[in-house]
């Protein structure tokens, strides 16, 4: 034994035991991701990456404690990742979990700046994103960056590159003609009202599977009597005489022809169909391109349009009478008391109240005999909505709701543990806004200790000084960007047992005496959502619930402060109420759930 390791001793004791030869395992989430829902449906990926990534953790001892999958592009916003958005947000709540277990990066996702973001903001949350097919890199030496770099460069790469045959691809295939119907082959997608996708096998691949191309042939299911192609025609030709869209739907709803989604036409589905790109595809022409991957419309310049790609239903000379015709009628505004805007007496507008058949908005309703509110599909179907209608009557469906209200935000019994919670929310919102980071200090010490390595690197003789050098500007400006914040927010806004009580009281004056935009702001605090079932005639009102025990009920949420900007948390407890008739003349009150 060295001098050295008996001074140790002498100072700290003999050395800890060895340790653990059977540590506790590892805890993982395995994900798995397919580019598109046909991906998913043929099963052509999913089961697969799920299957590798069961194996690798038995082989290496890793205990997969849930697993997540969606189908879905990588390069979409996390926002609209959902399944993604979960997975994260499960990971972090859940601090057994150290790593996530992907079958290679780009499943991971395939923008490489944002992988890598994502990746090392996990790592600093003590959470290892694994791939079974990618290099095993150590991010912390040089070696390791250069590599890690070139892995994601080369995923990202390697999708343009298939986004770009992919595009070559289909602008080839809607050229090509099918050499028996002579029509040209389509991308996927839903066809035209008035069409049906025709599938055909041309041929055999390689490995023996069959090759299969798709063409437009018209509809000729029958209804009403005639075929499907007919009808369309009908009201292309009504559109191209000066029919108006109101017109069109009621013909439509009259003789009884379903819309495609649903049993009623809407004004909304017949606008799609006189856009140019739709009337083009009526006159036979092939078109693609027309929409960019955000869903905005490209110039007409970048479409790519093919000459007699599908059986025409009306011809060029009615295609651009019916477009001459709608650009030359002013669109007529629709009122007939149907209240929306944020100025209307209505506290119910604006996606609180929901039809639950449809999904549509409830609307506000001004009658002869009251004010009701009725499915926000009414007036665009003419009175038909989503089926049978359902008028609920205004006073009492909102007397409903704010005395629901009224008896969730009562005078907190616990004031002290309002008053503490209230004060953890100013501080948790004041950091979100400010940008103070209550880990600051210990962020900057990290970082000077790393500032401190790489510079006692490049006195030992550090080869990479040019790497050397990006990395300090990079350490500097993260330093830079804790300290200010830190420095220039000040503290906190705190309030005080006095405040508190006086909020709540404002609360009940606002629920009692406010105006309709205050009363609003308070509605959409306290309720998640209310639903109206046709079908039951009955309402559904699903309230939000603040933690401390307000008049007996008790929830685990965290009470939001600001009810003018934001949402308590959800929890489940809700009220249902039954119309006593169609038509509603009143309401019952049928009981609590949890």
């Amino acid at each position: 034994m060295s001098a050295t390791q008996n001074l140790v001793e002498a100072l700290f004791g003999p050395s800890a035991p060895d340790a653990d030869p059977c540590p506790t395992r590892t805890r993982a989430v395995a994900w798995a991701r397919v580019s598109t829902d046909m991906q998913e449906e043929r099963g052509l990926s999913m089961p697969e990456q799920l299957r590798e990534i069961r194996e690798y953790a038995v082989k290496h001892d890793i205990e997969i404690v849930e697993e997540f999958s969606e189908a879905a592009s990588a390069y979409q916003k996390e926002e609209r990742r959902v399944e993604f958005k979960r997975m994260l947000a499960y990971v972090k709540a859940n601090k057994a979990v150290s790593a996530i277990l992907v079958r290679e990066f780009s499943r991971f996702s395939r923008d490489s700046l944002r992988a890598q973001s994502l990746i090392r903001d996990l790592r600093e949350a003590g959470v290892k994103v694994v791939s079974l097919n990618d290099p095993e890199v150590d991010p912390d030496t040089v070696a390791g960056v250069y590599m890690g770099a070139i892995t994601f460069a080369g995923v990202e790469a390697y999708s343009k590159a298939v986004a770009f045959h992919t595009r070559k691809g289909c602008r080839a295939n809607i050229q090509a003609r099918d050499p028996e119907t002579g029509w040209c082959f389509k991308n996927g997608g839903q066809p035209l009202w008035g069409y049906r996708s025709e599938r055909l096998v041309r041929g055999e691949e390689k490995k023996g599977r069959p090759i299969i191309k798709s063409v437009w042939v018209l509809d000729d299911t029958a209804v009403a009597g005639r075929p499907v192609h007919e009808w369309v025609r009908e009201c292309l030709v009504m559109a191209g005489g000066g029919s108006s869209l109101d017109e069109i739907r009621d013909f439509l709803n009259r003789n009884e022809i379903r819309a495609r989604r649903g049993r009623y036409w809407s004004i909304s589905t017949l606008y799609t169909m006189l856009q140019p790109h739709s009337l083009l595809q009526y006159c036979g022409y092939g078109v693609w391109n027309v929409h960019r991957k955000n869903g905005t419309m490209r110039p007409a310049a970048e479409w790519v349009i093919v000459e007699n790609a599908q059986p025409a239903i009306i011809s060029d000379e009615e295609a651009l009478r019916i477009t001459a015709r709608r650009r030359s009628d002013q669109r007529k505004r629709f009122d007939t008391g149907y209240g929306q805007s944020r100025t209307s007496k209505y506290l119910l507008t604006g996606g609180t109240f929901k039809c639950a058949r449809c999904g549509a908005n409830m609307t506000g309703l001004t009658t002869a005999s009251g004010t009701y509110y009725v499915c926000g599909s009414l007036p665009y179907r003419r009175g038909m909505g989503c089926g049978p209608g359902v008028y609920v009557p205004q006073k009492q469906v909102e007397a409903e709701v704010m005395e629901g209200a009224k008896a969730l935000l009562g005078v907190c019994s616990d004031r002290k543990g309002f008053t503490r919670q209230v004060n953890e929310e100013l501080r948790r919102v004041w950091e979100q806004r400010t940008g103070c980071d209550p880990q600051a200090d210990r962020k900057v010490k990290a970082v000077d200790a790393k500032l401190s390595n790489i510079l006692k690197a490049i006195e030992d003789g550090l080869v990479e000084t040019a790497w050397a050098n990006g990395r300090l500007r990079e350490l500097r400006a993260e330093r830079e960007a804790l300290a200010v914040p830190a420095q220039a927010s000040g503290e906190p806004p705190q309030i005080d047992d006095k405040t508190a009580l006086a909020y709540l009281l404002d609360l009940e004056r606002v629920l009692k005496q406010g105006d309709v935009a205050e009363r609003k702001r308070v509605v959409r605090t306290c309720v998640q959502e209310i639903k109206l079932a046709p079908d039951s005639l009955e309402v559904e009102i699903t309230y939000r619930l603040p933690e401390p025990v307000m008049n007996g009920v008790v929830a685990g949420a965290r009470f939001v402060p600001d009810w003018q900007r934001d949402r308590m948390p959800l929890v489940a407890a809700h009220w249902v109420y039954a119309l006593a008739k169609q038509g509603g003349r009143e309401m019952r009150r049928s009981g609590l759930t949890a």
